[in-house]
C-alpha cells in the first residue's frame, strides 16, 4: 500500500554541497577530459629521453618555467608530484623510491619494469563521456567523480521532508525532566529525525503538542507546506488512536490502514492528507523504532525514487540461543549479531532504551511459530 500512495516526489537541481546522499535523476557527463594533460601517476622525477639509450644514464635536474607548455629536453629531469601535468618530451616518471639523486643529477637506483607511471590525457574519461548513470546514490566516491568532471550542479531525486509531532503531556525536553518527578524526557523526536536522514529523508523539525488536539491540528496544518511526511509519535495508542484520526479529519485525512497484526506496534496507523504522508507510531520507544524500520524506511526510499525493497533486505542467520514459541501475531524481536549468529535480547531483564541501543538486528517470527533451537535459521534485518 505504501508504494501505491508514495510515488517519487520529483527532481531538483542542487549544488555539490547539497548532493551528498541523494540519488542522481539524470546521468552526469564530463565537461572536460580527465586528465586534461598527460599527468604523473607517482611522486618522483619526470624524465626526458636518455642521451644514450640503454646506458647507465644520469639525468640533469632542471627547473622549468611553469607556463604549462614547457618541454623537457633529452637528458633532463624535473621533480614531479602525483597528478601534476607532465611537460612535453616526458618519456616516463621515475618513482622517488627507485631514484638516486646526487647533487643536480638523478639516476635509476633499481631496475625498472615496463610501467611508465604516466596517466595519459583523457585516460579516465573524455569530454562528453557519461561519468555516472542515473540512479546512482551520491556517496563520497561518486562526489569525487562528479567534481572531477567539472560538474558543479546535479539533477537529483527530491528528498522527502520529514517532520515529527510528539503527543503526550508528560514529556519534556531532555535535560529538564530531573526537575520534576512526574515528567519523562521526550526521547523519540530527534531520534526519528536522525533515522529519517539515514534513509534519505530531509529532517524538518520535531514538535511536542502534548494531549491538545487543537495544537495537534494546528501543528499538522502548519507543516503541510514544509513536510512530505509527518510522523505522529504517541498518536497510535489504543485510547487515543480514534481521537487523533478524528481530529485530523477536517484537514482531509484519508485513512490507509488502521492497525497491524504485529508485535510490537499493533495500533500503528497510516493515511494521507493531500500529497502528505501521515504515519502514526506508538509512543513506546522500542515499538516506535521497530515500526519506523519496517514502514518509515521503505516509505522514505520510495518517495525518494528508490526501490522500497532495498530497505527491507532480510538475511537468514542462525540463532545463537533458543527462542520461545510466538503468540497470535507476527513478531519483530530486537536482537544483536554475534559473529555469524544472532542473539535475541531479553526484554524482561534489559530496560527498553538500553536494549534498543544494543540491538543491531530485528528478527522476524511468524504468528503461532514454534519454539526454536539454537542454530535455527531466522530472517533478520539490519536495525
Amino acid at each position: 500500500m505504501l508504494r501505491r500512495t508514495a510515488p517519487p516526489l520529483g527532481i531538483e537541481c542542487v549544488s555539490l554541497a547539497q548532493a551528498g546522499g541523494r540519488t542522481l535523476a539524470e546521468p552526469v557527463y564530463a565537461r572536460i577530459d580527465s586528465p586534461r594533460r598527460d599527468a604523473a601517476a607517482m611522486d618522483g622525477f619526470a624524465l626526458g629521453e636518455a642521451l644514450v639509450p640503454g646506458s647507465d644514464q644520469r639525468w640533469r635536474l632542471i627547473v622549468l618555467d611553469g607556463t604549462g607548455d614547457s618541454a623537457l629536453a633529452a637528458g633532463c629531469a624535473i621533480r614531479i608530484t602525483t597528478g601534476a601535468p607532465l611537460p612535453r618530451g616526458t618519456v616516463r616518471v621515475l618513482p622517488i623510491e627507485d631514484a638516486l639523486q646526487t647533487g643536480d643529477h638523478v639516476s635509476v637506483d633499481r631496475a625498472q619494469g615496463a610501467r611508465r607511471h604516466v596517466r595519459r590525457s583523457g585516460s579516465d574519461f573524455l569530454q562528453g563521456a557519461m561519468v555516472l548513470a542515473a540512479g546512482r546514490r551520491i556517496d563520497p566516491r561518486a562526489l569525487v567523480a562528479i567534481a572531477a568532471a567539472d560538474v558543479g550542479r546535479v539533477s537529483v531525486l527530491r528528498a522527502p521532508r520529514v517532520a515529527i509531532v510528539v503527543l503526550g503531556s508528560r514529556q519534556v525536553e531532555p535535560g529538564t525532566a530531573a526537575a520534576a518527578d512526574a515528567e519523562v524526557p521526550e526521547s523519540l523526536g530527534e531520534a526519528l529525525l536522525l533515522f529519517a536522514s539515514v534513509w534519505g529523508g530531509m529532517p524538518v523539525r520535531s514538535i511536542r503538542v502534548g494531549d491538545d488536539t487543537v495544537a495537534l491540528v494546528g501543528a499538522v496544518d502548519a507543516l503541510r507546506d514544509v513536510a512530505d511526511v509527518i510522523v505522529l509519535v504517541g498518536g497510535a495508542a489504543h485510547g487515543a488512536r480514534a481521537a487523533t484520526r478524528q481530529a485530523l479529519s477536517p484537514l482531509g485525512l484519508v485513512p490507509g490502514f488502521d492497525g497491524l497484526a504485529v508485535r510490537p506496534g499493533r495500533p500503528t496507523w497510516y493515511g494521507t492528507i493531500g500529497a502528505m504522508q501521515v504515519l502514526a507510531l506508538p509512543g513506546n520507544p522500542t515499538a516506535a523504532m521497530t515500526l519506523a524500520r519496517l514502514l518509515l524506511a521503505p516509505l522514505l526510499v520510495s518517495l525518494g525514487g528508490g526501490d522500497a525493497d532495498t530497505a527491507l533486505a532480510w538475511e537468514d542467520l542462525p540463532l545463537a540461543g533458543p527462542a520461545a514459541a510466538t503468540g497470535d501475531r507476527d513478531s519483530f524481536l530486537c536482537a544483536m549479531a554475534e559473529g555469524d549468529t544472532v542473539r535475541l535480547l531479553d526484554r524482561t531483564v534489559v530496560s527498553g532504551q538500553v536494549m534498543l541501543a544494543a540491538a543491531d538486528r530485528l528478527v522476524a517470527r511468524p504468528a503461532h511459530g514454534p519454539a526454536l533451537a539454537a542454530g535455527t535459521l531466522v530472517p533478520t534485518l539490519r536495525f
